[in-house]
């Protein structure tokens, strides 16, 4: 009789005799990460989220002022 077993990425395959372990996910190599190259894209990343906001601000001001001359010209 036979019976399987899958349990932490492994597949246990059990027969009355025999007992076989087999991977069934191969994790990939390891790679060599550079914390400043991650650091640095932080910090970029914060710049363009900060020139955004601003932007985005600005443009909405911009645009309540000129709504509200809009409406004291047409007054």
């Amino acid at each position: 009789m036979r019976k399987v077993y899958f349990h932490n990425g492994k597949s246990i395959d059990q027969n009355i005799n025999t007992k076989r372990l087999s991977e069934a996910q191969h994790v990939s190599e390891k790679q060599v990460v550079d914390i400043n190259k991650l650091l640095n894209r932080v910090k970029i990343d914060k710049k363009i989220e900060t020139k955004r906001k601003i932007i985005f601000y600005g443009s909405t001001l911009l645009g309540l002022s000129l709504l509200a001359t809009l409406i004291t010209v047409l007054k």
